[in-house]
């Protein structure tokens, strides 16, 4: 159905491209109003960061979606689109996971550097950006697979 085909992130459509647009630009707002706040009130850049992190991953998207409209325009063949609509899914979870995995080692090693913070919160974070880091590995795996096909 129509509704299923939103909620399918292995293929484009328009409304997801327009959602990823207006939510980068809500990100790169709430990064740049976070870093002035925190440049203002001299207190750690650290968390506005994850602002910026959420804003690159919409512009990835949004830019993704762009290759695929121009790559559909190219071909004649439909088979070759979803061929092309797939590999790009793979490459746009390479790219999330990646930026998951960065984020969760700068707030580690930021948390980490903090005099008197929790060991359990440093130990969760790295074992989430270890799972991450797994699940990167996989999907850079899927990606060869698939270019093998």
């Amino acid at each position: 159905s129509n509704i299923e085909s939103y909620m399918d992130y292995r293929t484009f459509s328009k409304p997801k491209m327009w959602a990823n647009v207006a939510g980068g630009i809500i990100c790169f707002i709430m990064f740049a109003y976070e870093l002035y706040s925190r440049l203002i009130n001299d207190s750690s850049i650290i968390s506005s960061l994850l602002f910026l992190f959420l804003a690159v991953n919409c512009t990835f998207r949004v830019f993704s979606y762009a290759k695929l409209n121009s790559i559909k325009k190219r071909m004649a063949n439909d088979s070759q689109f979803v061929k092309a609509e797939r590999r790009q899914s793979i490459i746009i979870n390479i790219f999330s996971n990646a930026t998951a995995v960065l984020c969760l080692l700068v707030f580690l090693i930021h948390h980490i550097t903090i005099k008197g913070t929790s060991v359990a919160f440093d130990a969760f974070l790295g074992i989430c950006a270890i799972c991450f880091s797994v699940i990167l590995v996989q999907s850079i795996q899927n990606l060869k697979r698939f270019d093998r096909l």
